[in-house]
């Protein structure tokens, strides 16, 4: 299969459309990242600096759109430093497994469903906090105070909720269908809370947006709505398939006849598939660099021009994971 030239203006998958953006997060979020060494990405920064300096030489565009990859999957956009391993998008999946199991294998006792909340909320919060626009800046006590938030709001909703479909008039069926329905309402309300929260401040500070050319032009508001608005409801929708989808096939597979002792294994097998499978699907709802026409901006963004005297028409910026 042919290989796309290489280019630093666009990525090897069209970010346009949802398919593209799809098979972008299947690269990126490859767990073999999370073992590149130093010396691999000192390789990868190099290659493409040669790029940019038009010294390519002999690398080819197979190998180039590799080191971009990596150092996608490994650098924070913004900074340019690499973002903490457990943090990266490229653990998103390894890490969420065990989480999800955890959810959704264990007995609902409320010892469980509070131990299970806390792993979840603190992975969350570390990952939501490596991986936020590099613009903002938020104190320690903010951190706490959203922390806490984000517990309270996802044990609230599990234990109340939970206890709720335990004393609501249902059938067998139905109650444990609803039942595992809870801990996809605690992790999206209190994902959406934590995101939120962590990234209001950029509201009101606004954000750096840029030209194609990549110059800065300054911060705007307009932008960092879009991108905390397109953020939570993405933190909405990647636990939906990923805590949703096992019940309901595993409710199927019950129909079918195969030894009890193996129920554990395959409902393992569903929740890796489910996370590997679905997570890209759902964090490529939108464009990680994502984009707005300058008539949706403020003023002083308007009639500005780019270094080679063109109008500038649409501004990117960094709308965070």
């Amino acid at each position: 299969m042919a290989v796309a030239p290489f280019s630093f203006e666009r990525t090897k998958h069209d970010q346009s459309t949802w398919a593209g953006r799809t098979r972008h997060f299947f690269t990126v979020t490859n767990p073999v990242y999370l073992f590149a060494t130093e010396g691999q990405l000192a390789t990868a920064k190099a290659k493409l600096q040669a790029f940019r300096d038009g010294k390519r030489g002999a690398t080819t565009d197979a190998e180039l759109w590799e080191a971009r990859t990596l150092t996608d999957a490994v650098l924070h956009p913004d900074t340019g430093v690499p973002v903490p391993a457990m943090f990266r998008i490229c653990a998103f999946a390894p890490a969420n497994i065990p989480i999800c199991a955890g959810m959704l294998m264990t007995p609902q006792t409320i010892g469980n469903v509070l131990f299970w909340q806390w792993v979840n909320q603190t992975y969350n919060a570390g990952f939501n906090y490596s991986n936020r626009n590099a613009s903002g800046s938020l104190t320690s006590e903010k951190l706490a105070g959203i922390y806490a938030g984000a517990m309270t709001v996802s044990c609230g909703i599990a234990i109340g909720l939970g206890q709720a479909v335990k004393r609501a008039p249902l059938n067998a069926a139905t109650a444990a269908v609803a039942g595992k329905a809870v801990p996809y309402c605690a992790v999206a309300s209190a994902n959406v809370f934590n995101f939120v929260a962590m990234r209001s401040s950029e509201i009101f500070t606004g954000i750096p947006v840029k030209d194609k050319e990549g110059a800065t032009l300054g911060m705007s508001q307009e932008a960092a709505k879009t991108a905390v608005f397109q953020g939570a409801i993405t933190r909405a929708v990647i636990p939906a398939p990923i805590l949703l989808l096992p019940p309901i096939i595993m409710r199927a597979l019950d129909k079918m006849p195969y030894p009890p002792r193996l129920r554990p294994a395959i409902e393992l097998g569903v929740i890796v598939a489910s996370v590997g499978g679905c997570l890209p699907c759902a964090i490529g709802l939108f464009p990680q660099e994502a984009s707005l026409p300058v008539s949706k901006l403020e003023k002083h963004f308007q009639g500005l021009r780019t270094s080679k005297g063109e109008p500038v028409e649409f501004v990117t910026f960094n709308k965070g994971v």
